[in-house]
């Protein structure tokens, strides 16, 4: 499983979030995609980061995978619509214990 971190972005500062986006964007995952679950990062301002655990056979199809469904999200027909997606990756983490030897 991966936790890949797409960005929603708007041109406008005060536009609103949905209460539910999480639960509308796993609605709007088709049964193949492997989204376990989803998790929405307010960004005031700025937009949105969208927390996505995939699962997937490799990274790369799991970042494609999350673009896929923010894309699904920002369609005209969709429930966000106006907005656009940024970046979508695995956000890279030291590990544990090993971030002091990197120095």
């Amino acid at each position: 499983m991966y936790l890949v971190h797409t960005e929603l972005l708007h041109r406008r500062a005060d536009s609103c979030i949905p209460q539910d986006l999480a639960d509308l964007l796993q609605a709007l995952a088709h049964p193949g995609d492997g989204v376990e679950h989803v998790v929405i990062h307010p960004h005031p301002g700025h937009g949105m980061t969208v927390g996505v655990y995939v699962l997937a056979d490799r990274l790369q199809d799991a970042e494609e995978t999350a673009a896929r469904l923010c894309r699904r999200v920002v369609a005209e027909d969709g429930p966000l619509p106006g907005w656009r997606v940024g970046r979508s990756e695995a956000p890279l983490l030291a590990p544990f214990g090993l971030d002091g030897l990197m120095d």
